[in-house]
């Protein structure tokens, strides 16, 4: 028995001995070559590239991303990560980047191969090359890129500079070397959307999101540093700040302001400099190793992230989900990180996540309609940058004036209106690229509300919700409603039901829920506006997951009250749009 268990052990011992020889081996092609000299030509193929990566974590949605490697650097061979610089390339639309990026090698049952490729630079992000583009480092000492019809892309404008040596650094940074080694250029000094350990965001400089996940083009948002502290942007005509981190007092340093990632962290250096203390920290300090990077999300988001670890979001003590311009798409409400859309408004991709959600008008409102249109007020909704101290168009203006600012300006789609005491005095802003709201209590020591634009005449159908259909009352009707449906309510025969519409066979058949919204109706049409529900509280009780709180009875004794025994004429409501 014994004879027979050693040839089987020697065996095991002798497979075990070839296999890692194997890939001691295999692991021997992937030795860095972190440099270049003068007259490197590199083609996007994979005959020009000294490895190509695999995909490793779920191949069958990344295998369409690749990246053909020109230079290496292995900061910690034993670990198998390293910083690259190559061609990153879509196999689906053939278009390139040339770019830096962390990588890691692999170890598969049959090869050795390089993985889990992270972009932190990209030197063409918004003009892209193709297959057989050629970047070559001149003898000029200019590093230039041309596509493969030829045709200029980008380069580093480094010629007659004196320039000798292209280096990938184990730091992640792409370097031009003169001959007294001295850097003439690098990447760190144009930062796409991330940051890297060592790395400065400058004042004048942007760090500029990615359209998409899958998308390296410049997206919507971008993060800015100026003498005056941090900000946050997104990208319009205008641009529309959403997060404001002002440090205040007297600069006591020569160098511009700037932040850097600094032990897990984000230092901002406004007014100081290295190697004083920074003058404000974002997030707390977490484990971080060499490869770690702060990046500018598509989502606005500024995370911190470091190999397999959870991303931590910088901001998050912050600004809250709901502050993010896009959280829930043109139009929609933001609540507690949940997303719905405004009466008047459906949702635009009904069968979509929450991730890409937006509303779109039933009726969309145009210039050519201006005479006939109304304006809806939602209370206790704000917008996310408040946080501008420049945004609002109009200040120290009375509510009804900015209400009435927007009817008159064909632009405006909706008017925000924010105020400290009363309505007679605030801030409006005009909006007519209309982003995610955000619905909820009064914040901090101010109010706001909100006033939505739609036509008069809004017909609402199909599928939208019942709350919908309380858009652009008048105070006449107003007036009509709360006398007619609370004569049925004060008697002791409740006749709603007698109201509804005897032709309308689909009327009839939802009849239960139509005396529901009448008597909503009477809830949000009280004159006084303090006391009108939330639309979040609205769509609770239609939905029924929320009892009916007020006491119609006392507000239609109110409405006799004050329309049922007076021969003057109305007063305008904060509903009334142009007659």
């Amino acid at each position: 028995m014994m004879m027979a268990i050693r040839p089987w052990k020697s065996f095991l011992e002798l497979f075990i001995f070839l296999y890692f020889t194997y890939l001691l081996a295999a692991a021997a092609q992937y030795d860095d070559y972190p440099s270049a000299k003068l007259s490197a030509s590199w083609t996007n193929n994979n005959l020009s590239a000294i490895n190509i990566t695999q995909p490793f974590y779920y191949p069958q949605l990344y295998s369409q991303l690749i990246m053909r490697i020109i230079l290496l650097k292995l900061p910690n061979p034993s670990s198998g990560n390293g910083f690259a610089c190559g061609f990153f390339y879509d196999l689906s639309t053939g278009s390139s980047f040339l770019a830096t990026a962390s990588v890691r090698i692999r170890t598969g049952l049959e090869d050795v191969f390089w993985s889990d490729v992270e972009v932190v630079w990209l030197a063409n992000r918004n003009k892209p090359v193709h297959e057989n583009a050629t970047l070559q480092l001149h003898t000029n000492g200019d590093l230039i890129l041309r596509d493969a019809d030829g045709s200029f892309v980008w380069s580093t404008n480094t010629s007659h500079m004196s320039a000798v040596d292209l280096q990938m650094l184990k730091t992640g940074n792409l370097v031009l070397f003169d001959g007294n080694n001295k850097t003439i250029w690098q990447s760190f000094d144009h930062p796409t959307d991330t940051l890297l350990p060592g790395q400065k965001l400058m004042a004048g400089q942007k760090l500029m999101s990615r359209a998409s996940a899958t998308n390296w083009t410049e997206g919507s948002f971008y993060l800015s540093v100026s003498s005056e502290g941090l900000f946050a942007f997104y990208r319009s005509t205008v641009p529309q700040m959403y997060f404001n981190f002002s440090v205040s007092g007297i600069k006591e340093s020569e160098q511009p302001s700037y932040i850097r990632v600094v032990n897990g962290t984000l230092a901002l250096y406004i007014l100081s400099a290295e190697p004083s203390v920074p003058d404000a920290v974002l997030s707390s300090p977490v484990d971080y190793t060499e490869y770690a990077y702060m990046r500018l999300d598509s989502d606005g988001h500024l995370r911190f992230y470091d190999g397999g670890m959870d991303p931590v979001d910088i901001l998050a003590d912050d600004l809250e989900e709901c502050g993010y311009p896009t959280v829930c798409g043109n139009y929609g409400l933001c609540s507690d990180g949940q997303c719905s859309c405004p009466y008047g408004f459906d949702r635009s991709n009904v069968l979509g996540n929450q991730s890409n959600f937006g509303c779109t008008g039933i009726n969309p409102v145009t210039c050519e309609n201006g005479q006939s249109q109304s304006i809806v007020p939602l209370k206790d909704v704000y917008y996310f940058n408040y946080v501008d101290p420049d945004a609002a168009d109009l200040k120290g203006i009375h509510m009804d004036s900015c209400r009435d600012a927007c009817l008159r300006n064909c632009s405006c789609k909706v008017a925000m209106f924010w105020f400290y005491y009363n309505t007679s005095h605030g801030n409006c802003f005009l909006l007519s690229n209309v982003l995610s709201l955000i619905e909820g209590q009064r914040r901090s020591s101010y109010h706001s509300n909100a006033f939505l634009k739609l036509p008069s005449d809004q017909k609402f159908q199909g599928s939208a919700p019942p709350t919908r259909a309380i858009a652009g009352v008048t105070v006449g009707t107003f007036a009509l409603v709360v006398l007619i449906v609370g004569f049925c309510i004060l008697s002791e025969d409740d006749c709603l039901i007698d109201l509804v519409d005897k032709d309308s066979e689909d009327m009839q058949l939802h009849g239960e829920e139509v005396v529901q919204m009448m008597r909503v109706a009477v809830w949000c049409l009280q004159n006084d506006y303090n006391r009108r529900p939330s639309m979040s509280t609205v769509v609770k009780v239609l939905e029924g997951t929320m009892e009916f709180e007020a006491s119609l009875t006392a507000i239609t004794r109110e409405a006799e009250e004050q329309f049922g025994n007076t021969t003057s004429a109305l007063l305008p409501s904060i509903l009334s749009g142009p007659r």
